[in-house]
């Protein structure tokens, strides 16, 4: 696997601990993360600040990922998610993310998935 490749896989593995300094160092300052229902989002600060609201929405969720397709620069990484919501409903879904990078570091990133009834309201 390539080294975009692996920082696309250490990426999730953050998302999955929801460890946010570690998120924080796989994004430039400068990101530009495009999210369906949001839109882009601009900044390490807003996107951090945006997952940690999505994070209250899910009081587990967890993501596996089942495939990285990666170049010097760029990754997509088809994944899975099952979890819970705040009232402790199941939630599942499946899709991809897209990833640019530069200097090691996330530039920008777009998630795509097949249900997007949730982000209604986001």
């Amino acid at each position: 696997m390539t080294q975009t490749g692996l920082r696309a896989r250490t990426f999730f593995d953050a998302m999955n601990a929801r460890d946010f300094a570690d998120l924080e160092g796989h994004i430039c300052t400068e990101v530009i993360f495009d999210f369906p229902g949001a839109g882009a989002i601009d900044g390490s600060r807003r996107m951090l600040v945006f997952l940690k609201l999505l994070f209250r929405k899910y009081g587990r969720l967890v993501f596996t990922v089942e495939e990285v397709l990666a170049d010097d620069e760029r990754a997509c990484v088809v994944w899975t998610n099952e979890g819970r919501t705040a009232e402790g409903e199941p939630y599942s879904n499946r899709g991809m993310t897209f990833m640019r990078f530069s200097g090691g570091r996330i530039v920008w990133l777009s998630d795509y998935f097949k249900d997007t009834s949730f982000t209604k309201g986001t």
